[in-house]
């Protein structure tokens, strides 16, 4: 489910690009679109507000959201503790052959918590072939996404019909950004909506 909300994500990335320009003229992403704070690499913070619910049951109703998108959550989540849960995670919101790793930090007080999301660069991809030609792999973390934009922009034109490199870059940079805001907001929705049932009485007939 997750894949297909990413890759409608994509397109509509794609399709903003085009529709921002349809004479054929050179536009630009600049990578503050992309990052809240580039020094540390945090594409996007948020803090979610909530009316009486405790940090104790903000944590449950987190991890339950967790739990249903991630199949492996227990090797995603790197860290627990009374007030935050940590993250690393992979995504393939980014138009390239390339995958890359996200770190969610998330902090809980009583009504609030505080979602981090930062980029950690890309995930190893192994060597391969095209035809009888070897292409090489590349080692892992050894890419951000500003590494895509030169002097901290992407000039593109667009091509209607066909991406361009640049315009792939572009337009890869902007789902990703998409993706991660979308990812806090759907936590946000789910806390909101998803409370934690109470306690039942026990069950005597032995189930």
């Amino acid at each position: 489910m997750r894949k297909i909300y990413l890759f409608s994500l994509l397109l509509f990335g794609t399709t903003t690009l085009h529709g921002q320009n349809t004479k054929n003229e050179k536009d630009t992403v600049f990578v503050e679109q992309i990052y809240q704070d580039l020094s540390t690499y945090l594409v996007s913070q948020r803090v979610l507000e909530f009316d009486s619910v405790k940090a104790s049951e903000l944590i449950i109703r987190f991890e339950n959201w967790a739990g249903q998108n991630f199949r492996n959550y227990e090797k995603v989540r790197t860290s627990k503790t009374e007030s935050q849960i940590t993250l690393n995670y992979i995504t393939s919101s980014f138009s390239t052959s390339l995958d890359f790793y996200l770190i969610m930090v998330v902090e809980f007080k009583d009504n609030k918590i505080r979602v981090q999301i930062y980029d950690d660069a890309n995930v190893y991809k192994p060597g391969s072939y095209s035809g009888n030609t070897y292409i090489g792999g590349i080692a892992g973390r050894a890419y951000h996404i500003s590494a895509y934009f030169n002097d901290g922009m992407i000039i593109y034109k667009p091509k209607p019909g066909m991406l361009n490199i640049s315009e792939r870059n572009a337009s890869g940079s902007l789902t990703y950004k998409a993706s991660v805001d979308a990812t806090i907001e759907e936590i946000n929705t789910y806390i909101k909506t998803k409370s934690v049932a109470p306690a039942t009485k026990k069950d005597d007939s032995g189930w």
